[in-house]
């Protein structure tokens, strides 16, 4: 049995291979675990990002909020840019960048994240006063250390394993904003 239901699971398993071709799917994907018959809103941002090559590309993120207080964060890259090291490491660091100036005004304790290289996800979470998870590491200037390691992004979206550990987030993210 499919993780998600089969109009969903079709959208995403289309030829995609840029980053635009995932808006429309990830769009269906957020508004259906945050209805929009409830206080959830999802607020798609699309922005101009320069990587340290210095050339320029579109991104996408999705901030979904409670009552106009942001409760998740998903940020979404070419599956193409996956196996570039100074790409995982740029969507680590605007990720981190964004969830860390979001923290202080969410509405529930926990601040969840998700970075996806198409399908590919992995996750954060960070609470005010204390570090992001997962923690960064630290480069040596002596060694040649991925500072953002591929296996962060240990699961796929379209399989089960994927699918049961977002729905976990969004069903954690939901039962504390239901207590609000």
């Amino acid at each position: 049995m499919a993780p998600w239901p089969t109009s969903l699971m079709q959208c995403f398993q289309l030829n995609f291979n840029a980053e635009e071709d995932f808006y429309a799917p990830y769009n269906k994907l957020l508004c259906t675990l945050f209805p929009v018959d409830t206080p959830f809103i999802v607020v798609p941002r699309i922005y101009r990002t320069t990587d340290s090559g210095s050339s320029s590309s579109v991104s996408l993120e999705y901030t979904v909020l409670f009552v106009n207080k942001p409760v998740f964060v998903l940020q979404v890259k070419a599956p193409s840019r996956f196996r570039i090291i100074s790409a995982r490491e740029e969507a680590d660091t605007q990720l981190r960048r964004r969830i860390r100036d979001l923290v202080s005004s969410a509405a529930i304790p926990t601040l969840h994240a998700v970075s996806a290289f198409g399908t590919r996800l992995c996750f954060y979470s960070i609470q005010e006063g204390s570090s992001i998870a997962p923690l960064s590491v630290i480069p040596d200037p002596d060694l040649l250390v991925e500072t953002v390691p591929s296996d962060r992004w240990d699961c796929d979206l379209l399989d089960d394993d994927g699918a049961i550990r977002l729905k976990e987030v969004v069903n954690k993210i939901r039962n504390q904003c239901e207590n609000l």
